[in-house]
């Protein structure tokens, strides 16, 4: 199952965002994404197997520069991890 994330699913990114994104800690993942998810911009998903979460991917709008486009905004895949199970 794939579901879209609130606020309540922040800790569960950053745990499985830590995973790739280790130069940093928990609890700063668990704010970059409280903002995300809180955003009208930006949207993450959560991918679950047997009701556990197992990864996500993190899309946004871009309205800086993005290599390869030649207009603003643009949907932009900023992130995206599954995890070995």
């Amino acid at each position: 199952m794939i579901k879209i994330a609130t606020p309540n699913d922040t800790r569960i990114l950053a745990e499985l965002a830590i995973q790739m994104w280790s130069n940093h800690t928990v609890s700063e993942l668990e704010a970059d994404f409280d903002e995300i998810v809180n955003s009208n911009e930006a949207v993450c998903f959560i991918k679950y197997v047997d009701d556990v979460p197992v990864g996500f991917a993190q899309c946004q709008l871009r309205h800086d520069y993005v290599e390869g486009t030649h207009s603003s905004p643009v949907g932009y895949l900023e992130g995206i991890f599954a995890g070995v199970r």
